[in-house]
């Protein structure tokens, strides 16, 4: 089952790998991660999301990451009334028929705009759940997309 976790720690050199690492010894994949830093000097919030087996297993986890050295606070923020947002940048070969690619982005209008279109390339950019830039992502696979940049899932509580 997929969970998003939400840690709050010290910004001090090895935190990141002492919490990734325990995913890796217990061979967890996790999907997409993104650091930022907080108001408070020298704290960072760090937002993953990770696959995890069972409840089980994740309770056992949290415990183990909150045991880590610069780690102040985890916490399974994923059946949290949360905000999970994703940034999502796209290069795609500029199509023939413009008004089709509008007909495409039209259901993503609040989420997404155009960057800049020059006669090889449009560059897109849009931001929301992850499953709504999957969906985008789907949609404009048929006009040849170029490149795919994605910031992984920041939340907020």
């Amino acid at each position: 089952m997929r969970r998003t976790f939400r840690t709050k720690v010290r910004d001090k050199a090895g935190t990141l790998n002492r919490l990734t690492s325990i995913f890796v010894r217990r061979q967890f994949n996790i999907v997409t991660l993104s650091a930022t830093p907080t108001l408070e000097d020298g704290i960072s919030d760090i937002t993953f999301v990770a696959e995890v087996p069972d409840t089980d297993v994740l309770r056992n986890l949290i415990q183990q990451l909150e045991k880590q050295i610069n780690i102040i606070h985890v916490e399974d923020i994923t059946d949290t009334n949360t905000y999970n947002r994703e940034l999502v940048l796209v290069k795609l070969q500029t199509p023939s028929n413009n008004a089709q690619l509008e007909k495409v982005i039209k259901p993503y209008d609040a989420l997404i705009s155009i960057l800049k279109k020059e006669d090889d390339y449009t560059y897109l950019q849009a931001s929301g759940p992850q499953y709504t830039m999957d969906n985008l992502l789907d949609d404009l696979s048929s006009y040849g997309i170029a490149q795919v940049s994605r910031t992984g899932s920041a939340g907020i509580i």
